[in-house]
C-alpha cells in the first residue's frame, strides 16, 4: 500500500477554497492523511504559494489558520539545491512542478497526488489524481 504521499498545492487549494467539483475527492485525500492512513507531504514553496493565494482570497488570519491546521498532519519538505539543479535540467515545462517532483523523489515519496497529472508526466514517482488515489484506498474508506 502506498504510504508516503506528496500532495501538490492544487489539491490543498481545492479544500481550502471549497473548489467544486474537486472538493470532495481532495478533502478525502487529506482526511486519509489526517487519520494516519497515509503519510502526507507538501513542499515548502507549495506552502508559500498556498499562503499567498489564501491571503488574497480570505485575508492573512484565515490563511495562517488554515496552514497551521494543515501542518498538524502534513509534513513540509524543503526544496534544496539539488532539487533546483535537477528542476532546471528537467524536461518538465513548469519549473515549480519540477521542484516539487524532485523534492518528492529525494524524500522517497511513493506517489504524487495532483489534479494536473499532465504536468508530472515525466515524473519518476507514480502520479495520481485525487480520485485515482482514492481508488487505491477503497477498502479503507
Amino acid at each position: 500500500m502506498i504510504r508516503r504521499v506528496f500532495i501538490v498545492t492544487d489539491v490543498v487549494l481545492d479544500v481550502a477554497l471549497a473548489r467544486e467539483p474537486f472538493l470532495e475527492a481532495s478533502r478525502i485525500v487529506l482526511a486519509l492523511i489526517e487519520n494516519n492512513i497515509a503519510i502526507g507531504y507538501v513542499s515548502s514553496n507549495g506552502v508559500a504559494n498556498l499562503y499567498c493565494i489564501l491571503r488574497k482570497s480570505g485575508g492573512d488570519v484565515k490563511a495562517r489558520l488554515f496552514i497551521k491546521k494543515l501542518i498538524q498532519y502534513i509534513t513540509i519538505l524543503s526544496i534544496d539545491n539539488s532539487d533546483v539543479v535537477n528542476g532546471l535540467g528537467s524536461s518538465t515545462p513548469d519549473f515549480e512542478d519540477a521542484l516539487q517532483q524532485f523534492s518528492a523523489l529525494r524524500n522517497q515519496c511513493d506517489c504524487i497526488v495532483t489534479r494536473n497529472t499532465d504536468d508530472y508526466k515525466n515524473a519518476s514517482a507514480k502520479v495520481y489524481t485525487p480520485i485515482e488515489f482514492l481508488n487505491l484506498y477503497k477498502e479503507k474508506l
